[in-house]
C-alpha cells in the first residue's frame, strides 16, 4: 500500500513530480498515460520503491519492489531536483527522515 504523499522518479532525469495524494495520482492521465522504464520508480513517503513500468503490464496498481531508498540517496535526489531548477543554496537542503523530505519536495515544486 502506497504512503501518500509520494515522488515519482524518472531514469536519467534530475526532475522530481511530486503527488499529494492517491486523488491526484488517479486524476492525473500524464500518470497512467507515460511509457515508463524499468528504473522509472515512485517512493512513498517512507521511502517504499515502486517500478512504475508495473502499470504497463496489465497491473492495476503499483507493486512495491521490496527496496527502501535511504535518507542519503533521497537527498542526492533532491539536491540535483533543486539545482536544476536553480534553487538557491542547494548544499544547504537537508532532512533527516523520509517524511520530512517529502515536506521539502512539496516547497520546491511550489516555488
Amino acid at each position: 500500500m502506497i504512503n501518500w504523499p509520494a515522488i515519482i522518479h524518472y531514469q536519467g532525469d534530475d526532475e522530481l513530480c511530486y503527488v499529494a495524494s492517491e486523488f491526484e495520482w488517479e486524476r492525473n492521465p500524464e500518470w497512467s498515460a507515460t511509457d515508463f522504464t524499468e528504473a522509472d520508480v515512485l517512493i512513498d513517503s517512507v521511502g517504499r520503491v515502486y517500478r512504475m513500468a508495473d502499470l504497463q503490464e496489465g497491473n492495476e496498481r503499483l507493486l512495491a519492489t521490496g527496496q527502501i531508498i535511504s535518507v542519503n540517496d533521497l537527498l542526492n535526489l533532491v539536491q540535483r531536483h533543486a539545482a536544476m531548477n536553480n534553487t538557491c543554496c542547494v548544499e544547504k537542503i537537508g532532512f533527516r527522515t523520509i517524511d520530512e523530505a517529502m515536506a521539502v519536495i512539496a516547497s520546491l515544486v511550489e516555488q
